[in-house]
């Protein structure tokens, strides 16, 4: 199943076309895409009208719009550790980035004019389904409802100047673009080897794959729950594998007129314009 959000509506993606959930169930399910996350099971069986709009024709939002909580992963791929000259955490590594920062798939990153080091990191974004406190990494995967494409985007001048600050250089208005849809993990083909990729001006920048986790969904979700109890709707970005910006020599940097592509096959393509604040 797919679903997205269209103008804060929830809609079921079939074959390229948008179903209205709380029209099309004649108003038992509800439009907001929070709300429906409980019910996920009834929205299956939804009718596709014969006037249902394409894909083509609308704007999506971010798929989960008003998370409690967006956890990320860092140091969570060896190349990009190797890139850093860092060394592996050792355990799971958690920042937060602020629900502020959320933006849909297609929409503008803004960048403030005084900073000049803003980095692309393409990750892939894991979907709380219920809340999970304490879980085993056996089940962890049953409390995970879906995944969606995301951008970590990163200002490193605050995130590396003398007093460290990852979240706030991560939390930037428009720094945590998701989407397309919230793919249930029944469609997707191998929950643990899911391809990445991001291109930069169709220059492909990063070329990874969730296999190469070093800790994975399941370590992620499992070691997260037994310190904070999870909550339908939070997101968890899962990490970045090689290929960011300011590791690169030359350093290459995000600024007004780029555009970032992030891809997860299966799952769904962003592109979002970089644009001045």
């Amino acid at each position: 199943m797919r679903l997205a959000n269209v103008e804060g509506r929830a809609a079921l993606v079939v074959d390229g076309r948008l179903v209205d959930v709380e029209r099309a169930s004649g108003g038992k399910l509800p439009s907001d895409p929070m709300a429906l996350l409980s019910r996920l099971p009834e929205v299956a069986n939804l009718n596709v009208p014969d006037d249902a709009p394409s894909v083509d024709d609308v704007t999506f939002g971010p798929p989960i719009p008003r998370p409690s909580k967006i956890l990320a992963a860092g140091g969570n791929y060896q190349d990009h550790l190797d890139e850093e000259g860092a060394e592996a955490p050792g355990e799971p590594n958690l920042f937060a980035k602020f629900p502020n920062a959320l933006c849909g798939p297609h929409d503008e990153i803004r960048i403030p004019g005084d900073r000049k080091q803003v980095d692309w990191e393409a990750e892939l974004v894991v979907v709380i389904g219920r809340q999970a406190k304490a879980v085993s990494e056996a089940d962890a995967w049953d409390y995970v409802v879906g995944v969606t494409c995301g951008q970590d985007i990163s200002d490193r001048e605050e995130q590396f100047r003398d007093f460290e600050q990852w979240t706030v250089a991560k939390s930037i208005d428009t720094y945590a673009p998701t989407g397309p849809f919230l793919v249930t993990t029944d469609e997707l083909d191998d929950r643990d080897r899911m391809p990445l990729l991001c291109y930069l001006n169709d220059d492909e920048v990063q070329n990874g794959s969730t296999a190469k986790l070093i800790y994975s969904v399941s370590t992620l979700i499992s070691w997260t729950s037994h310190r904070c109890t999870l909550e339908p709707g939070d997101l968890f970005f899962t990490g970045t594998p090689g290929g960011v910006g300011f590791t690169r020599d030359p350093q290459r940097f995000l600024g007004p007129g780029d555009i970032v592509k992030t891809e997860i096959p299966g799952v769904g393509t962003m592109e979002n314009p970089c644009v001045a604040a």
